[in-house]
């Protein structure tokens, strides 16, 4: 357990939003895969959809505007309220739960992605930790670090050269899984088109001749 103040030098580094974007760009993959359409058309078409879960991803970092790191914001039951209430006012997957699901994995993400970043990488456990069961004021962080993050003790510090080096980090790290990600989307959109391709041409073949069935052989 570690006990935080909320002095700018107490402040540990934190992932920057570009890894935090990345990872509400993913539940939108998510909500889209059964989509039978491109993913420019569904980026384009559900617009409002996406730009709710990239917020939603990046929502638990509120607290820093009111100088606070790390607090409340960053627990498991905000979570599940923040997607039980967004959900009650926007059902973007059909049904409530559904929804809400999809609104919580968004949140969620960001107490994951801080679970494993530190300031710096490898086995060092030099994560500040998140309050995962707040109220319960213990504070849980993985001892494998994942991603290098920024430091923000003052307005200065956010525009460092370490700063710059951590998010292009994130950048290239997070921007190869959405690669991949990206690939086995379109590789599951081709797999649900292909057997309506195949039935199509059938029908059409049986649908040019409706006289072939009522011909009998003397």
């Amino acid at each position: 357990m570690r006990l935080r103040g909320c002095h700018p030098e107490a402040f540990y580094p934190v992932a920057s939003p570009v890894a935090h974007t990345f990872a509400g760009f993913w539940t939108f993959l998510l909500l889209t895969s059964r989509l039978k359409v491109r993913l420019v058309t569904a980026c384009r078409q559900y617009l409002p959809q996406l730009i709710l879960l990239i917020l939603l991803a990046n929502l638990a970092d509120v607290d820093f505007l009111f100088g606070i790191h790390r607090g409340f914001t960053h627990s498991l039951a905000v979570a599940v309220f923040v997607a039980l209430a967004v959900g009650c006012m926007w059902r973007i997957a059909g049904t409530f739960w559904r929804s809400a699901i999809l609104y919580f994995l968004a949140y969620g993400s960001h107490l994951v992605i801080d679970l494993f970043t530190g300031a710096k990488l490898g086995w060092n456990a030099s994560g500040a930790g998140v309050p995962l069961f707040w109220p319960w004021k213990r504070e849980f962080s993985s001892p494998l670090i994942l991603i290098v993050g920024v430091k923000h003790k003052d307005f200065p510090a956010l525009f460092s050269r370490e700063n710059l080096q951590s998010s292009s980090y994130e950048l290239l790290i997070f921007g190869v899984v959405t690669a991949a990600l990206m690939v086995l989307w379109v590789r599951h959109q081709k797999g649900r088109a292909m057997p309506h391709e195949c039935k199509t041409p059938a029908r059409g073949v049986y649908n040019s001749n409706p006289m072939q069935s009522n011909e009998r052989i003397p």
